[in-house]
């Protein structure tokens, strides 16, 4: 069994709660382990009699003691330099493990030697030591690891990695664990997670536990931790901290920008959106057209003739970006898709619904961003509802595949930043997709098998049996007016087909799949 170093450090922690770490760490089951604190010159003296007492009670627990106050960076850097176990923990002085903690990832150790770093999910301490807020993590996503530090509590890191990567570093403070883990990651063979809390993190007020903006120097820290994160692996793209806190991350486009081919099928039919009768293609095209500042596009409508029902022959603006797919069979919105891509040139296919209608000026701009990132295929924008409410952000398969957020508000960032975060996902609508063409092209494009329902789930599922990657990101939004033009019955038959070919997949979260 692995020995485990426990890295603390220590600074004026309420004794209770430092207490109470330390009876947690006294119950783990597995009892290979040495904990390894420093304080950093905590003015109560208390805090000193407490880790001399625990020393003398206990000869795995190593304590040092700094002249000086030098920071969390110089304390951790500290506890690190006295380590001996073959892998690093990372554990706040006011924070608890569950008692089966380094058993369990011990146990993930042992079932894969290669495994470099773990992490846990966590939940959240409340002043009187109940917990809240738990955080079920996904398994390892990079993307999301750019925006925040999601992977956080617990940490384990092999000892032999944490020292090629250069332990802490100074200027980070804050984010110092946040910097490691990036640098970690970066090398790790594999990463797992291990699905059961295994942490706790109290949340006292001025902890970041209870909120973002606690700290405001960790943000700027953060910041710099991802901007170095790029660089070292060679992905150029513009780096800001968003108003609730998150870092946002564009990874630059080509020059010249791709062509970029929109393709949206339509029936040309009409309803009422924002209290006037509409014909929703033409109200989509408009707003593409009078908002959209990415410059190289084209739009290619694809118009059900045999069962088109409009309001009135529909009228498209004379302009050369445009053009007019007639299709003569009877409703199929996956040929019709695919019959668009045929008949465009673009190296980007930006699949569209015509019950849509742009609202940043820059959604083009950062759905291509976004397909830069290594090994994405497939890029989805926030969506949302006539009231602005969520529509969708991103499919998940738990415990079924369905539309994350659909219905909740838009103005918060949800559970955990969930709607705050690019992230990868299962899938995304195609609603509005952006797909690089050769990916869409080598895996044959929409099912004919779906006409009307669960097409794009489907090519989600085949984009990741590929291997590739989905992304979502709120950097971008769109309005989508829920399915006006189609009917919202779900043929048995089409899902059918989709439990057939995916069903294994229902109830996970396999958005990082072996090529099959």
């Amino acid at each position: 069994m692995p020995l485990f170093s426990v890295i603390t450090p220590v600074y004026n922690p309420p004794i209770d709660a430092f207490e109470s770490c330390i009876a947690s760490m006294l119950a783990q089951t597995h009892l290979d382990w040495e904990w390894c604190l420093v304080d950093d010159a905590s003015p109560n003296a208390k805090v000193r009699e407490v880790m001399e007492r625990l020393a003398r009670k206990d000869k795995r627990i190593r304590i040092a003691f700094r002249n000086t106050n030098g920071g969390i960076v110089a304390a951790s850097q500290d506890a690190l330099d006295i380590a001996t176990g073959e892998f690093i923990a990372l554990l706040d002085h006011d924070d608890t493990l569950h008692p089966n903690a380094l058993n369990l990832v011990s146990a993930t150790l042992t079932q894969d030697p290669t495994v470099d770093y773990v992490y846990s999910d966590e939940n959240k301490l409340d002043e009187d030591g109940r917990p809240y807020d738990l955080f079920r993590k996904p398994a390892f996503d990079p993307i999301r690891l750019l925006g925040q530090n999601y992977c956080s509590h617990f940490s384990v890191i092999r000892s032999t990695l944490v020292d090629q990567v250069g332990g802490f570093r100074t200027g980070f403070e804050g984010s110092q664990d946040y910097d490691l883990i990036l640098r970690v990651t970066e090398r790790a063979r594999t990463i797992a997670h291990i699905p059961e809390v295994l942490y706790h993190w109290r949340a006292i007020p001025g902890s970041a536990a209870n909120q973002l903006d606690a700290k405001p120097y960790a943000l700027i820290s953060a910041e710099r931790a991802v901007k170095d994160h790029l660089k070292r692996i060679k992905l150029d793209a513009t780096v800001s901290v968003s108003d609730a806190g998150f870092i946002q991350v564009r990874p630059t486009i080509s020059s010249p920008p791709p062509k970029v081919s929109i393709i949206i099928p339509t029936r040309g039919d009409g309803q009422r959106i924002w209290g006037v009768h509409t014909c929703l293609i033409e109200n989509a095209v408009a707003s593409i057209l009078n908002k959209s500042t990415y410059l190289n596009y084209e739009i290619v409508v694809v118009l059900d003739v045999k069962e088109s029902k409009p309001l009135h022959p529909v009228s498209l603006p004379d302009d050369p970006r445009i053009s007019v797919v007639h299709y003569d069979s009877p409703f199929n919105f996956s040929d019709k898709c695919n019959i668009g891509v045929k008949n465009s040139n673009g190296k980007i296919v930006i699949l569209l619904n015509d019950d849509t209608e742009v609202i940043d000026s820059g959604w083009i701009e950062t759905l291509v961003s976004m397909l830069q990132f290594p090994g994405v295929a497939m890029v989805g924008p926030m969506l949302l509802l006539e009231d602005s409410r969520i529509q969708s952000a991103g499919h998940t398969n738990i415990p079924s595949p369905h539309n994350i957020g659909s219905g909740l508000s838009s103005n918060q960032t949800g559970k955990f930043g969930m709607f705050g975060v690019t992230r990868r996902v299962s899938g995304v609508t195609a609603a509005c997709a952006a797909i690089h063409r050769s990916i869409y092209e080598e895996l044959g494009g929409f099912s004919i098998d779906f006409p009307a329902c669960f097409n794009d789930l489907d090519f989600g599922n085949k984009v990741l049996e590929a291997g590739y990657h989905i992304v979502w990101t709120p950097l971008a939004r769109l309005f989508h007016f829920e399915s006006l033009t189609r009917d919202p019955a779900v043929a048995p038959h089409e899902m059918a087909m989709l439990e057939k070919r995916w069903k294994r997949y229902f109830g996970r979260e396999d958005y990082s799949r072996q090529p099959a």
